[in-house]
């Protein structure tokens, strides 16, 4: 296809926040190349325990098993039309992006673990680190549907509404909880607490704080009796009242700084183009991929690192190019796919 022509794209959705956004994500970085329609389908697997026995196996009896694993599916079908690429990202999506693609004959890209399929399964296989296997693409970055300017727009009508004085320094803070090999305990959010206090004292700066799903009203309420609110612009405690203000923050704060526990938040507040910190609970233990993805965002100075007890950290990490990165992703992408063909 020519860069001029329509790409008619089926982006398969588990639901969860972290997988559909990274499926969008990678729809968006192809829509500043390409004309692209997408529909969004939500997907769900039923009996899970057996059809992550069986769908692997299935698959590999070509078509026709690819029509018997579409089956463990509840999939509004009318909405199954033919496209022209299929995108997803997440476990239980990965067996009827590859039956569908099977189906129609057309490419199909997957973003992050196989789980038990092989990488050439699908035309394209993304994943932060390297599977040695055909099909493959290394990024740099998890993709993400983040709008620059549109963060930068909602950045700056949040300071009006907070009657942030020009010049006035914001630090954002996004708090995820335990996961991935990252276990918070009452004096690890003491020592978080303390490193706001800390900074806001060095730097002469306040705060925009969110929490999250993860983080647990015990642990809200540990951070809440050691934080003076006054070191708070704003705060967001998602399990007293949830709101959704990420864009807003990023777009507003000088820096950010997050909880390493969450790949999906670290590429969010990478891709707003703020100096950004991953903050490491004291014994955390990720797997080495983990570990090796974000050791790779720290060597490609992405952002930095931050061991919490430590000694205060230096808050000039380098905003990476975001839009350099995702063009080297297209560029693979067409290679691989012939898009440009």
């Amino acid at each position: 296809m020519t860069r001029e022509s329509r790409l008619h794209i089926l982006l398969l959705s588990d639901g969860l926040p972290g997988h559909a956004n990274q499926a969008r994500g990678l729809v968006q970085w192809l829509s500043s190349r390409y004309r692209v329609d997408c529909i969004e389908i939500g997907v769900q697997l039923r009996m899970r325990a057996l059809a992550r026995l069986l769908l692997p196996w299935l698959l590999r009896m070509g078509r026709p098993g690819a029509a018997l694993a579409a089956r463990f599916y509840d999939v509004p079908k009318s909405a199954l039309d033919r496209p022209q690429l299929i995108i997803s990202a997440g476990g239980n999506t990965s067996f009827l992006n590859v039956a569908l693609s099977r189906k129609w004959r057309v490419p199909n890209i997957f973003l992050g673990s196989k789980r038990r399929l092989r990488s050439d399964d699908f035309a394209a296989h993304l994943t932060l680190e390297p599977t040695g296997e055909p099909h493959n693409i290394i990024m740099e970055l998890v993709p993400t549907p983040t709008d620059v300017e549109a963060q930068r727009e909602a950045g700056g009508a949040l300071r009006r509404e907070l009657n942030v004085a020009a010049g006035e320094k914001l630090y954002a803070l996004v708090i995820g909880g335990n996961g991935a090999g990252f276990d918070y305990d009452e004096g690890a959010w003491q020592q978080l607490a303390r490193l706001v206090a800390e900074l806001s004292a060095r730097d002469r700066c306040r705060w925009l704080l969110t929490t999250s799903r993860r983080t647990g009203v015990a642990a809200e309420t540990v951070l809440k009796a050691n934080l003076d609110e006054g070191l708070l612009a704003d705060a967001v405690w998602w399990h007293e009242a949830p709101r959704k203000v990420m864009s807003a923050y990023l777009g507003a704060a000088d820096a950010v700084f997050v909880t390493a526990d969450s790949m999906s938040m670290i590429n969010e507040c990478i891709a707003s183009g703020k100096p950004t910190l991953l903050l490491e609970p004291p014994g955390a233990q990720p797997d080495a991929r983990y570990r090796g993805a974000m050791e790779r965002f720290i060597a490609a100075n992405y952002c930095r690192h931050h061991r919490l007890g430590q000694p205060l950290p230096m808050v000039d990490a380098q905003a990476p190019a975001c839009r350099d990165i995702r063009d080297r992703l297209l560029d693979a992408l067409a290679r691989q796919l012939a898009l440009d063909s």
